[in-house]
């Protein structure tokens, strides 16, 4: 407590302050601070009444422009009954809207904070198992004394921690233990959180690297397909260039030749192909030979004919009435009705 209300001192004099770049800082017009005992024997005031005194000069005072700081509200007096009044200060303090600072060890206040609006409880994180502080600020829960983890970590006797505990009331100590119980939970609890959006981070680097290598794929296949579909349109434009060069000899030869029925054969054969179907027969005969038709339902990865050209190819993807057929490089879609399951024949068959 005294760091913060110093680090606020500093803060407001304009000096730099030691925390955390994203920190922010409120501007209060009067800072309260009781930490400490201040019994004095001059004034015959006891550690309750000095602690009473000061509380009353709080409650007067404090407005939402306060920042209060008190160590162990309440102490000095009979914990029902110093309990009691703390919570009646908690909350006129809570009413003035002022913002501080309370530690206490009673469960009443800690009780009181977790179901009053405006005020919040917190505590310092404890190892319970190694019996060692960790340094880190929990907001949200209430904490425990550790009275007895104290004890054994300071190495008092066993025997006069055990008789200790028969004195606690039951349900205080239930009620301790219990709070134990949660802040260990709890820190579990983060760890298992670290833990699991460490592991988030690291499948979304593999998301992201698998995506790059699925698009890096993507683009081979792009050009890959390019480059097929320029060497077919390269391969286009020999054949026109050389269908060019006939029918430009076919027309000088017009000019010579007297048979003119000679010219105009050689002209249909060029234009209306009369040799295709044998070209065509010829290539069913050839995948009739490797190829045998099996029928049936077609699948992902079936080997397939094309009944109109007799092309075999494997089925990539399966689309409603059409299919995805890779043929060499080549994928293209074709009607499922126009294609036929074929099996491989094997050798010497």
């Amino acid at each position: 407590m005294k760091t913060i209300g110093l680090l606020q001192m500093m803060v407001q004099s304009g000096l730099l302050v030691p925390v955390h770049p994203s920190s922010q800082f409120g501007i209060f017009k009067q800072l309260m601070i009781h930490i400490g005992d201040t019994q004095s024997i001059e004034f015959e005031l006891s550690t309750y009444s000095s602690h009473l005194l000061h509380m009353k000069h709080f409650m007067e005072n404090a407005n939402g422009r306060t920042l209060f700081f008190i160590d162990e509200l309440g102490s000095g007096s009979d914990p029902n009954l110093g309990g009691a009044f703390a919570e009646v200060i908690m909350q006129e303090l809570n009413k003035k809207h002022a913002i501080g600072i309370v530690t206490t060890h009673y469960l009443n206040l800690k009780i009181m904070a977790g179901k009053t609006t405006g005020i919040l409880n917190g505590a310092m994180a404890f190892d319970e198992k190694n019996l060692q502080p960790q340094y880190k600020l929990l907001l949200g829960k209430p904490g425990s004394s550790y009275t007895f983890s104290i004890a054994e970590r300071i190495g008092l006797d066993k025997n006069l921690i055990n008789k200790a505990r028969q004195l606690v009331d039951e349900d205080q100590f239930r009620l301790d233990k219990l709070l134990n119980r949660t802040e260990q939970d709890l820190r579990d609890i983060e760890k298992k959180e670290n833990e699991l959006h460490k592991l988030i981070k690291e499948n979304e680097k593999q998301k992201k690297e698998l995506q790059h290598l699925l698009d890096k794929e993507k683009h081979q296949q792009q050009v890959e397909l390019h480059k097929e579909q320029n060497k077919i349109a390269v391969e286009r434009i020999l054949y026109l260039k050389d269908m060019e060069r006939k029918l430009k000899q076919i027309m000088v030869e017009w000019k010579k030749e007297e048979n003119k029925n000679k010219v105009i054969k050689q002209m249909e054969a060029l234009l209306f192909k009369k040799n295709e179907k044998k070209v065509v027969s010829k290539m069913e005969k050839k995948i009739d030979s490797k190829f045998s038709e099996i029928g049936g339902e077609i699948k992902v990865g079936d080997k397939v004919k094309m009944k109109k050209n007799h092309q075999v190819g494997i089925v990539m993807e399966l689309r409603t009435k059409k299919a995805v057929v890779k043929i060499g490089l080549l994928p293209m879609q074709v009607d499922i009705k126009d294609l036929v399951v074929v099996k491989e024949k094997a050798e010497g068959l």
